[in-house]
């Protein structure tokens, strides 16, 4: 089950590079700035020689802005992952638009930030060149004989996923060239690439935990010394979380918790897992004195629904915070078939 969720991870990333891999719904978790809803629908204005056509956005975007294009220090277009934001801002409403429109809207989005500079031109260039690899892409996948047979989650073929990932990359390369493929793609490129290796180390049945580690050790130093910095982070927070939730099982007093806490932690730690253990202990004496009242409810045989209401009542008089009280409710259901 582990090695099919994860992946169904790898999968996932490789989904996210044929499309979009983000919605400007949620715009400011990404950076952009997201301009206060508009009253009128917002226009773009499309460069036509001396005249201007406004272009209509779709309600998809309205109230939100486009991500800035880069520049470099000489004025130029930045090859960065932020460029491939912007042309994503528009492909968000590829479902809505024409593709005659959806190009107005890009080339009025770029006037708009690069009107009269050199790198207007660039940057047109650029989403020609990735829409030629979108298209490329599609048609790949037609042929193929489907939408993407590698995106199968329920799939464990490592070969079929790589294979997948070598043509996206080898159209990217074409189309894009080698400079804004590396801009667009190489982080998540570089991700999947490193998930799909290390899934193959730990699938082989020929080598022994000690092999493995050791490949897996040299894998990691394959990566650039940001992305092997991430991983180090992610295997820390991961260690964290295990040692605390392992803490918290135990069934010690608050001094031998804190103590032990901050033996493997840290003193710091070891005070905020104290901290949850106290809140843990309290919410479970508020649930244990809900769960006795709703006895008492329970008990009067009540029709289904003024039962529910008076439980809803119970919880909302019990439970201040709304999440806890959707916690209660859910433990009233019971687990899950």
């Amino acid at each position: 089950m582990r090695r099919n969720a994860t992946l169904a991870v790898v999968v996932a990333s490789l989904a996210v590079t044929a499309g979009i891999g983000w919605r400007f719904d949620a715009a400011a978790q990404h950076g952009t700035n997201v301009a206060k809803r508009p009253e009128a629908p917002t226009k773009l204005m499309v460069d036509a020689g001396a005249l201007h056509a406004a272009v209509p956005a779709p309600p998809s975007l309205a109230g939100t802005t486009a991500p800035r294009l880069p520049l470099d220090a000489h004025g130029r277009l930045a090859k960065t992952h932020a460029v491939r934001d912007f042309f994503d801002y528009f492909l968000t409403t590829q479902h809505e638009v024409p593709n005659e429109a959806l190009d107005a809207m890009v080339r009025a989005g770029v006037a708009a930030q690069l009107e009269g500079s050199a790198a207007q031109a660039e940057a047109l260039e650029v989403w020609q060149r990735y829409r030629a690899y979108r298209d490329a892409l599609a048609h790949a996948t037609v042929l193929q004989g489907g939408h993407d047979d590698s995106a199968n989650a329920n799939s464990s073929n490592l070969d079929a996923v790589r294979s997948a990932f070598d043509v996206r990359a080898s159209i990217a390369s074409r189309t894009l060239g080698a400079p804004w493929s590396e801009a667009f793609f190489g982080n998540e490129w570089r991700q999947t690439g490193y998930a799909l290796a290390r899934l193959r180390i730990m699938g082989d049945n020929a080598l022994d935990d000690a092999q493995k580690v050791a490949r897996l050790r040299a894998l990691i130093e394959t990566l650039p010394p940001d992305e092997r910095a991430t991983l180090d982070r992610q295997a820390k927070t991961q260690s964290t979380l295990t040692t605390i939730a392992a803490l918290q099982q135990q069934d010690v007093p608050s001094d031998q918790l804190r103590s032990r806490a901050s033996a493997a932690l840290g003193a710091d730690v070891a005070e905020r897992v104290v901290q949850m253990r106290g809140e843990d202990d309290a919410w479970r004496a508020r649930y244990a004195a809900y769960a006795a009242q709703r006895a008492s409810v329970d008990a009067q045989g009540l029709a289904p629904a003024e039962r529910e209401a008076r439980l809803a009542q119970l919880r909302k008089q019990t439970f201040e915070d709304p999440s806890e009280r959707l916690r209660a409710a859910t433990l009233d259901a019971g687990p899950a078939d």
